[in-house]
């Protein structure tokens, strides 16, 4: 990574340098605040330094054996499906082993799919005629009702967390547009994603269409203040947080002062499905450390399988809010209802 330091009266002017040195996508690492010359102390002049860096890309010697990993890694996991099929059919109703056969297409985990074999195999009037019927019942029950975000008698503050990469900041806008235009409420947006400085033009830009206030924080103080402040003026706080690589316990360290249960009422975290199941596990694994109390699932229309669905509720067992399936703000987003759902995961087998 390209670091470099920058210096100016205010911090508006040193992200400008910052900008028109590194571009949009350099990050900011360190901001600090200190005092120029005077004398003992006194009659000095504040400035702001900011840290900030340019991830370099990697070179394609790199990629190509990054490739190489990872096609040996599927063709691994390919041997063992194979080998868990030609193990796990023998003890399957004849009946239902297209629907075992879809859901391994699906990726849906095998230990998901025997569990809910066994307990579909326990219907004792089911058939070829009724399983599709059979099995949407019993999908759409397990993935529960959706958890949306809910205005109440005071300002609700709901922290966004999740991945670089998941859309946090557009499903964010989809949300506040929702609130703002649809439903009369007052909305206020705050962004602790001050690393890049793409993501904060981002949401300003949303704000402005939209018409609603926007703040710009940069530590856990300012965080406390900003929530305050609109309190007594909105109904509902968004708040964005940074993308953070999950793979890095430090950097999802940063992220708890923006969703202590004190001073937040719901977290959210996004998660694309479009990540590499085993990826997709992990991050969740690492973000629980946080306390996320309900699932977004993003980026539905980059991928053909959806049985990370599955996967997430039986594993973690936490509600769904919403999905998103395009960058259209605020359209193409829907609370996550389970016949939506179900019809993502199924809609191919129940053609």
């Amino acid at each position: 990574m390209k670091v470099k330091k920058y210096i100016g009266d205010n911090i508006q002017d040193t992200i400008f340098k910052v900008k028109v040195d590194l571009g949009s996508d350099a990050i900011i690492l360190e901001t600090r605040k200190f005092t120029k010359g005077g004398f003992l102390g006194f009659f000095g002049e504040e400035k702001v330094e900011v840290l900030a860096g340019l991830e370099e890309n990697d070179d394609s010697k790199d990629k190509e054996t990054k490739q190489e990993i990872n096609n040996l890694k599927n063709m691994i996991q390919d041997l063992s499906n194979n080998v868990n099929e030609n193990v796990s059919n023998s003890n399957v109703p004849e009946v239902l082993r297209p629907l075992q056969d879809y859901l391994k297409g699906q990726n849906v985990k095998e230990q998901y799919i025997n569990k809910l074999i066994k307990d579909m195999s326990k219907r004792k009037d089911l058939d070829k005629s009724n399983l599709k019927l059979k099995t949407k019942n019993y999908l759409e029950k397990k993935l529960g009702n959706p958890a949306p975000v809910q205005t109440g008698n005071s300002a609700k503050v709901i922290t966004f967390l999740g991945p670089t990469g998941v859309g946090k900041t557009t499903t964010i806008a989809k949300i506040a547009a929702g609130f703002s235009i649809n439903e009369g409420k007052k909305v206020g947006l705050i962004t602790t994603d001050t690393y890049r400085i793409a993501a904060v033009q981002q949401l300003r830009t949303y704000s402005d269409i939209i018409n609603i206030p926007l703040k710009v924080v940069y530590d856990g103080d300012e965080f406390k203040n900003a929530v305050e402040d609109f309190k007594s003026e909105v109904d509902l706080i968004l708040v964005d947080t940074p993308g953070r690589n999950w793979k890095n316990k430090w950097e999802l360290g940063q992220l708890n002062e923006f969703a202590k249960k004190s001073i937040v009422d719901e977290t959210h975290l996004m998660l694309s499905l479009n990540m590499d199941s085993r990826d997709l596990d992990f991050a969740v694994e690492n973000f629980n450390r946080l306390g996320p109390d309900k699932i977004i699932l993003t980026k539905l229309d980059e991928t053909s399988t959806y049985g990370d669905i599955i996967n997430l509720k039986e594993k973690y067992d936490k509600p769904f809010s919403y999905i998103t399936f395009g960058q259209d703000v605020p359209e193409d987003i829907d609370q996550a209802h389970p016949e939506i759902l179900y019809n993502y995961l199924m809609g191919d087998f129940n053609e």
